[in-house]
């Protein structure tokens, strides 16, 4: 990426400023982003309509249309990115890439999972521009969302409901111009009941629905794509990094420069040489005169003078006829035009309420369901006395935990193993007895896959300080036996087996 030939200028700005520069990237680039929009969203469009009239179904074209808007803000955005670098594209170049812009990664996801997304105008050139796709760009939509997510939501939460004002307002206005007393021109009922409208009437609520995404769109994308390059510059400091070169390009002509400034420098000082001394003019004698008193510098006695006058200072008292007004002549006010489209509002908003609860009362049984599930699966864990132990294990890690595999004496097996140089036995002795007490006296609950780590993580708080510490040495003194066949200084082991009746022996006490 070229920084240097970018057309707008990079510094830090907040996400509202970043939203604000696509109002203004959208005034720059009108021409080329409106053409392609016509040349692919309105093409579409009548193709739409077209089709769904012959299926019958008017409102179909609309409701397509609309799902698909994420196709045609990539070609919004394949517009934008090129304008942003001075090369804004023609209707057949737009042609062109359409193939390849319908092939890049995310438009099937953009159309589905994603597709309500209130970040998708945002992280759309992820997938456009950068060309990621699954764990990538998923990781990359956290990074840039970190900060701007919130102002992406209500970006696309203001245009959403503004191009429903805008839908409305000029189905309205169409119908403020139709003549008093002619048939009305929508019916929510006809249109979306599939009542037989005229055909005129059906093709205009479209084009209008149109016109008014028409007016937003290309706004939604703009904005969002200042909001990604706001984010970008920020995250990877284009605008340091742009500033830095302007700097190398202005020293790489210093050395010039220093010459030019040098002769300039002597042309001064030669001027300087030539200037004559300063001198005086001398200065004209002014006659100043005092006008002489009007009529304005007695103010007070002027206005006295108007109001005296019969002209001006004259009072009169004049009557008027004027009718009362008879209440029971009055006529009934004529209905309003507006009256149908508000009880239209009403029923509107009566049945999403309706809809709303039908909602909540699935999501309520949800969570209900949800909550008798844990309650029967953790039953174990709040009843009295329904918790069942879990019967000990007789093996871990391949060793014999069973209290009758154990000598009655497990120090003096360990020491008489120590003496014929079994010290491998002799640990395991003394690392099973300690098991031993830990599963049937202490009611440590070990599993039957557990490590010598799980084991460890177990103990932890269940022992005395020294009682857990001597066993972390036991622990790993049996392990530098099995495992890397390191036989352990004969202290450890005497100490091992000194400590082993003491933390671990009938008289040992538990924390």
């Amino acid at each position: 990426m070229r920084l240097e030939e970018i057309t707008v200028k990079l510094r830090r700005r907040t996400a509202w400023e970043a939203l604000d520069l696509g109002h203004a990237l959208l005034r720059a680039w009108a021409g080329p982003a409106y053409r392609a929009w016509f040349a692919t969203y309105w093409v579409a469009g009548l193709l739409l309509i077209a089709l769904f009239r012959l299926l019958d179904w008017p409102p179909g074209a609309m409701l397509v249309l609309w799902w698909l808007k994420p196709v045609f803000d990539r070609v919004l955005l394949f517009t934008y990115s090129r304008a942003l670098f001075g090369q804004p594209v023609t209707v057949m170049e737009v042609w062109r890439a359409l193939p390849g812009i319908l092939r890049q990664p995310g438009i099937l996801s953009g159309l589905t999972i994603r597709r309500f997304s209130p970040s998708r105008a945002f992280l759309l050139p992820v997938w456009q521009l950068e060309a990621q796709k699954g764990a990538e760009a998923r990781g990359r939509f956290r990074v840039l969302g970190r900060r701007a997510s919130g102002s992406a939501a209500w970006l696309i939460f203001v245009c959403a409901n503004l191009v429903m004002i805008l839908w409305i307002s000029l189905i309205l206005l169409v119908e403020f111009m139709m003549p008093q007393g002619s048939e009305g021109l929508f019916s929510w009922n006809d249109f979306f009941g599939g009542t037989e409208m005229p055909l005129w009437q059906e093709v205009l609520i479209n084009l209008l629905s149109m016109a008014a995404e028409t007016l937003v769109e290309p706004f939604y994308v703009a904005s969002g794509f200042s909001l990604y390059l706001n984010r970008r510059s920020e995250l990877e400091g284009w605008d340091i990094d742009l500033a830095f070169r302007r700097l190398a390009a202005r020293l790489s002509e210093a050395g010039g420069a220093a010459v030019r400034g040098g002769l300039l420098a002597l042309l001064l000082c030669a001027g300087l040489l030539a200037t004559p001394e300063p001198v005086w003019a001398q200065a004209e004698n002014v006659a100043i005169t005092v006008p002489e008193t009007t009529a304005l510098s007695r103010p007070k006695q002027v206005i006295k003078e108007i109001l005296a006058d019969p002209v001006f200072g004259k009072e009169a008292e004049e009557k008027q006829w004027k009718a009362k007004k008879d209440k029971a002549e009055k006529k009934e006010k004529e209905p309003s035009r507006l009256d149908p489209y508000f009880e239209m509002l009403a029923r509107l908003i009566e049945s999403l309420v309706g809809g709303l609860r039908v909602v909540a009362w699935i999501v309520a049984g949800i969570v209900v369901a949800f909550l008798v599930y844990l309650v029967i699966r953790y039953r174990d864990y709040w009843l009295p006395g329904g918790r069942e132990k879990p019967l000990p294990p007789e093996f871990l890690f391949g060793l014999d935990v069973r209290p009758e595999s154990l000598p009655d004496d497990v120090v003096a097996a360990a020491r008489a193993a120590l003496a014929a140089e079994r010290v491998e036995e002799a640990l395991s002795l003394l690392y099973r007895g300690a098991l031993v007490v830990l599963i049937h006296r202490v009611q440590v609950e070990f599993r039957a896959g557990d490590t010598e780590n799980d084991c460890l993580h177990r103990v932890h708080g269940r022992l005395e300080k020294l009682a857990e510490d001597y066993f972390g040495r036991l622990l790993e003194n049996w392990r530098s036996v099995a495992y890397a066949r390191r036989v352990p200084p004969m202290p450890d082991l005497e100490s091992l087996c000194s400590g082993w009746e003491q933390h671990f022996g009938s008289r040992a006490r538990v924390a």
